[in-house]
């Protein structure tokens, strides 16, 4: 999974910014203004970690209470909670905490990228879903001016229910349609077309390619293929791949 730091998870969210670490941090020796943002984003970050794991222990406190409670009324129809109190009190508390430090994470966070260029060069970083971290992220490798290689996480994979994490499933070219997404998991195969690569139709935009060689290899590996080319798929299946 990639985006496993609760900070990093949280700014791609709301921001879809993809970083791969604590960029930030090779500000905070700067002694200027934006080393004054790197240092509250570097704290503010720290903060709002440790504030995710005091919220999943109250979390976690709660339900525990909660589930003994149901078993308590389960054996005898009776309702003894004893601590519940507390720790729901523990818990609203540390959510509104987290609450408010998210909120200040994501405006640290933009403030300092409003001076700070953060260049793709040849990888990228991609949220498959914008705005939502738990369908996983796309790592894209740039082959040629308008083509990149497309490397899915392990928690995309998991999603889409497809056996190739971390290696590439394919790539997607910018043309004058759109994004088109070719399906192949070894340049090799991707060489002899076209039995071992699989063209797909043009998307909108270069999320959708992605979630579309993702969508072809759920297919491939499902048992509604029966060894059909994208050209065979009807127009209900096409569709679904580039949505």
């Amino acid at each position: 999974m990639f985006l496993t730091d609760p900070a990093l998870r949280r700014i791609a969210a709301d921001t879809n910014d993809v970083l791969p670490e604590h960029l930030w941090r090779l500000d905070t020796a700067t002694l200027d203004a934006l080393g004054d943002l790197a240092r509250v984003l570097h704290k503010t970050a720290r903060d709002f970690t440790d504030s995710t794991t005091t919220l999943d222990e109250a979390l976690a406190r709660t339900g525990a209470l909660a589930g003994r409670a149901r078993q308590g009324l389960a054996a005898r129809a009776d309702l003894h909670m004893a601590g519940y109190h507390q720790a729901l009190t523990e818990a609203l508390a540390a959510r509104e905490r987290h609450i408010v430090l998210g909120t200040v994470l994501v405006d640290a966070y933009r403030a300092w990228r409003n001076h700070r260029t953060i260049g793709d060069g040849d990888q990228r970083h991609l949220l498959l879903y914008p705005g939502d971290p738990s369908r996983g992220v796309a790592t894209l490798h740039r082959t040629e001016a308008h083509t990149w290689l497309v490397v899915p996480d392990s928690e995309a994979t998991s999603v889409f229910d497809i056996p190739y994490p971390d290696r590439v499933i394919g790539e997607v070219t910018e043309t004058a349609p759109g994004w088109t997404p070719t399906a192949y998991i070894t340049l090799l195969h991707h060489q002899t077309p076209p039995t071992m690569a699989y063209p797909l139709p043009a998307c909108d935009d270069l999320a959708s390619a992605c979630r579309s060689l993702l969508r072809w290899w759920h297919l491939r590996h499902s048992d509604t293929w029966r060894n059909r080319t994208p050209n065979q798929l009807d127009p209900a299946e096409l569709a679904h791949l580039t949505s």
